[in-house]
């Protein structure tokens, strides 16, 4: 099978190699870029936040190398560290030489049920803190979960994705007899209809809902959606 992949450079190349070593044809054309978020003034909003919070919650590999850059990979034992699953479980061990908690189901509402579920195991007179670290203008599912239980959630956007900007003319992908087109974010379905014309005899795979209503938002067909938020998931839909 041949299978265009449009996640950011970095990202694509590792799933591209996965992918390659079970046999697939793979090419690679980044959709969209991450950047930090370097403003002072938010790097000292997470170092408050995190200092009266008892845990911090990542929800991506990329939010933990940010949130790690802004607090100088030190994080006192006091607070703990929860990840959305093991991709962000390891980065977090690389920054923070620690993860404490890892959701078994690898998505927003899997780690808020998770702490839920730890939270209910530790009897406190003081209301639990979390801090949350993510994206600019991603999901809420952790913060209105947690709050609805009576946690206090402060969110951080730590950094950002930027859609690939439009360009013409733009990259007609019907002779390229692409089988599956894999998507992985709202942004990269942004960037690919900027700089591609998507055939429609190509099957579009999503990570999630969230991306599959913003792929049909954008006039794509979506054929099939992750079992769950990362490649195996996106393997899943696959067969």
């Amino acid at each position: 099978m041949k299978v265009l992949i449009t996640r950011e450079a970095e990202d694509a190349d590792r799933w591209a190699s996965r992918l390659t070593g079970l046999g697939a044809l793979t090419v690679v054309m980044p959709c969209l870029h991450c950047e930090n978020i370097t403003d002072p003034s938010v790097a000292t909003l997470l170092q408050a936040s995190v200092e009266i919070s008892g845990w911090l919650v990542l929800s991506s590999r990329r939010g933990a190398v940010a949130a790690a850059r802004m607090l100088n990979g030190t994080l006192t034992s006091r607070t703990k560290i929860a990840a959305i699953g093991p991709a962000t479980a390891r980065a977090a061990k690389e920054a923070f030489n620690r993860c404490d908690l890892v959701a078994s189901e690898h998505t927003a509402k899997g780690i808020a049920d998770a702490l839920l579920q730890r939270f209910s195991l530790v009897k406190s007179a003081q209301p639990t803190r979390v801090v949350m670290a993510g994206a600019a203008g991603g999901r809420a599912d952790v913060e209105i979960t947690l709050t609805k239980s009576g946690v206090k959630v402060s969110r951080v956007d730590v950094y950002r994705t930027i859609p690939a900007p439009a360009v013409e003319p733009k990259r007609d992908l019907e002779a390229e007899e692409l089988e599956f087109i894999l998507l992985a974010s709202p942004s990269a379905v942004d960037g690919l209809r900027n700089i591609a014309i998507v055939p429609r005899s190509a099957k579009v795979l999503t990570i999630g809902p969230t991306t599959s209503a913003a792929a049909i938002a954008a006039g794509l067909i979506v054929h099939g959606e992750a079992t769950e938020p990362n490649l195996d998931g996106m393997l899943d839909a696959i067969e």
